[in-house]
């Protein structure tokens, strides 16, 4: 039973708290899910990974009616206003979830997975690389590293319009060998403090010449334009700022060439690269780079070098060594795992 001492404790730090002391072999650590009402259900983006179905949500000591679970391949939010994230909203907004966890775990295979691994899969299951959709990186979302990729969820969800400012979005790693939960983002001390109203500033030089103080809004009250959401993003997109691109490249090579060149390129490294004016650009990120070998800024002979690196090489040559090398397979995990207790 936890202390009354540590009932003061909100419920993200008491989970944290009790899993770590049962962890370490207390055998009395447990949460009452009672002292949180007021925090309760919570809302968790977990990964589909089979392992994970005897630790969720038994790891957090929260029974499973107060536990509203969503599940996809690497628990990955691709945007703030994804089909995920349309998920996470209604479950808020109907199902009534005071808190939202996004739950990575280590030993994920879909960090495992490279874009090379992706393509040869599918063919094995009879579907052809022009069956499937350009930019596989961003389509699937492949990530590096699981604790960015719930960092950058976190990020995903916090600047979503859908998740209101009072909802605290918290990052985890759970480990899938012992069951221990690392807490990446505490989402009591990031997100947004309610404001009675916004300050809207602006200034030629040192001198301001717009000082307005906007009313307070609910989000409940705000109009959204009826656009379908991916001419939205495009718009947003050719508002951005985007850096500068290498002015028009040479004949572009075959179509083959330059999609054995892109699957190679991974999304999560960055390059700097020498354009035909000579000039050098970047760093970018892989991804980038692969937009712009689409779109002919770039090809097979463009001279690259991973950043932080002196050497210079036509993209060719460095594309196919910038995938991390493979992790073995772990043993037979038999993860330690702690249960809610009926009080």
């Amino acid at each position: 039973m936890i202390p009354k001492a540590d009932r003061l404790m909100r419920l993200f730090e008491a989970i944290v708290e009790a899993n770590h002391r049962a962890v370490s072999g207390d055998k009395s650590a447990g949460l009452h899910p009672a002292d949180f009402a007021d925090s309760l259900p919570i809302v968790a983006l977990t990964c589909i990974d089979a392992r994970l179905n005897p630790l969720i949500p038994e790891v957090l000591g929260i029974p499973e009616t107060e536990f509203i679970s969503l599940r996809n391949a690497g628990n990955i939010i691709t945007g703030p206003l994804s089909s995920t994230m349309r998920s996470l909203a209604l479950a808020c907004t109907v199902k009534g979830g005071k808190e939202v966890a996004i739950i990575g775990h280590t030993d994920c295979r879909v960090r495992q997975m490279s874009v090379v691994d992706l393509v040869d899969r599918f063919k094995a299951m009879g579907i052809d690389r022009a069956r499937l959709p350009e930019n596989l990186n961003e389509f699937f979302g492949l990530f590096a590293s699981e604790r960015q990729n719930v960092i950058r969820g976190v990020d995903f969800v916090r600047s979503s319009p859908l998740i209101g400012p009072k909802v605290p979005v918290h990052g985890l790693l759970l480990d899938i060998q012992t069951g221990k939960l690392e807490w990446l983002v505490n989402g009591y001390q990031s997100f947004a403090a309610e404001t009675p109203g916004l300050t809207l500033e602006a200034k030629i030089g040192e001198k301001p010449f717009l000082d307005v103080r906007l009313p307070a809004f609910n989000l409940g009250e705000m109009k959204f334009p009826e656009i379908k959401i991916g001419d939205f993003s495009l718009k947003v997109e050719s508002l951005s700022p985007q850096p500068e691109r290498p002015s028009q490249a040479p004949a572009e090579p075959s179509q083959p060439a330059k999609e054995k060149i892109a699957i190679q390129i991974n999304p999560m490294l960055r390059f700097n690269i020498i354009g035909e004016d000579q000039r050098k650009y970047g760093p970018v990120s892989g991804a980038k780079l692969v937009q712009w070998l689409a779109e002919g800024r770039v090809h097979a002979q463009t001279q690259a070098q991973l950043e932080g690196d002196t050497v210079w090489k036509a993209l060719q040559e460095i594309a196919g060594t910038t995938d991390p090398p493979p992790i073995p397979q772990p043993p037979s995990l038999r993860p330690t795992s702690w249960r809610h207790k009926n009080r």
